[in-house]
């Protein structure tokens, strides 16, 4: 239990002092980004909807972002700022957790700390704690089963240890929370992502849901489980659980400046051939396109449904990913929507073949990477892409997260309202400043 323990005691201790320049400027971008992404996600159908039912039947004064002032407990206001999060796949993520840390851990400190009126300093020691122990459990875990789709699994440790570190609770209060939350993993299914079934999209919801219980629970006198985060989440985990990995390097290797950002609103498995799509030198009618071969990594080559019936199925398919690219020549929300799904772009999606290339197998998961072959009646094009944009192979420049973050709030709260947000969130205003600037 000494490495549980180590990780428990370094999120109960973390103070803003501690962070590092180079830290806290990245704790920023990282809210501002997810920032963007919840405000975007907010005009979602289903969470519009699940936020009006929950505001009239659970009131409270926690805000969910990008809507027109609706309110509730802060519990459920995390569940829908997580969902809206998620929706479009265009929130931060982190290669080695195989999943999207913020995701799991903004939402709930965002509310509680709104609850609570906490400062920038506490939020931000917070948000960095709760990431940190996050991508750790992650780790941990390594590969999960077959078949498990990794929102909702690591995420609620992560989420309980920011809500923790936010309500200062002491070391065993926090090794309790985190235990108990681990308690909490669901048993998510990647199907749900490739069959098109949005209650994938309820994952992170869930996770910051069951962050904010499992504290609720550690500060009434709740204990966990010993060894709870191994003993619990093992089960979920392919191999043995390397419970060292829970407090390797603490305090000296920071997580969260590792994450990465996302441009192309599609799972992060097609990033490396929609990067490849975009600088192909192919001045040529989609339609003549005779074939497309991506070559990839094991992972990304399950991607191949050809036919998605709605927004988040086509989101998990390479093929269609690479055909709505080459129709409408941009991959942000617009080329994922219902309407994109046209008899044209699954015709296309239907000459796109996706196999695993041995070479580009074996970097991964180091670079995640794919060589896309376009082949025409006249012509045959081929560009590699080593590891995608947005991670420390090729990072994203802050002016462009910045037009990503515009792009996507403007149409919700306007020009003047998404640059005061922005510079909001970069310069880790408390939570209450942050709810009240990103709502309508």
């Amino acid at each position: 239990m000494c490495a549980e323990r180590d990780l428990a005691a370094f999120v109960a201790e973390l103070t803003f002092d501690n962070l590092p320049v180079a830290v806290r400027d990245r704790a920023g971008l990282t809210v501002a980004d997810t920032l963007g992404a919840i405000v975007a996600g907010s005009t979602d159908d289903a969470v519009r909807s699940l936020a009006q039912t929950w505001s009239d039947s659970i009131p409270g004064t926690a805000t969910v972002l990008g809507t027109d002032g609706v309110e509730m407990a802060p519990h459920f206001a995390a569940f829908c700022n997580a969902v809206a999060g998620t929706a479009l796949e265009l929130d931060e993520g982190h290669r080695f957790a195989a999943g999207h840390p913020a995701a799991h851990v903004l939402p709930a400190v965002i509310a509680d700390g709104e609850a609570r009126c906490v400062g920038s300093e506490a939020f931000v020691r917070s948000v960095v704690a709760g990431y940190e122990a996050a991508v750790r459990v992650a780790r941990a875990l390594g590969p999960l089963r077959e078949g498990y789709h990794p929102h909702g699994v690591w995420g609620p440790v992560g989420g309980a240890a920011a809500v923790a570190r936010l309500r200062e609770l002491d070391v065993e209060a926090t090794r309790s929370a985190m235990a108990i939350a681990a308690n909490f993993a669901q048993h998510t299914r990647f199907e749900a992502a490739t069959e098109g079934a949005t209650v994938r999209n309820s994952y992170a919801g869930m996770s910051n849901l069951a962050s904010l219980v499992a504290v609720d629970q550690a500060e009434a006198g709740v204990g966990g489980l010993d060894d709870g985060i191994a003993r619990h989440l093992g089960l979920a985990a392919a191999e043995p659980v390397d419970v060292s990995s829970l407090s390797a390097e603490l305090g000296s290797r920071w997580e969260i400046t590792n994450g990465y950002f996302k441009i192309h609103a599609a799972c992060r498995y097609t990033h490396a051939a929609l990067d490849a799509i975009s600088v192909l030198d192919l001045d040529v009618n989609p339609a003549a396109v005779e074939s497309v071969l991506v070559e990839t990594y094991p992972a990304a080559a399950r991607l191949t449904n050809t036919r998605p019936r709605n927004r988040l199925q086509a989101k998990f398919s390479i093929p269609f990913a690479v055909a709505t690219a080459l129709l409408m020549g941009q991959t942000g929300p617009p080329a994922f929507e219902a309407d994109a799904i046209t008899p044209e772009a699954t015709a296309l999606a239907e000459r796109v073949s996706v196999v695993v290339d041995d070479a580009i197998a074996a970097r991964a998961p180091e670079q995640r990477g794919a060589r896309v072959t376009v082949e025409t009646s006249n012509a045959r094009v081929v560009e590699t892409v080593r590891a995608p944009i947005g991670g420390e192979h090729s990072p994203l420049s802050e002016e462009r997260i910045e037009a990503k973050f515009e792009s996507l709030v403007a149409p919700i709260l306007g020009d003047e309202r998404t640059t005061t947000v922005w510079k909001a969130a970069r310069a880790l205003d408390p939570p209450q400043r942050l709810c009240d600037l990103a709502s309508q």
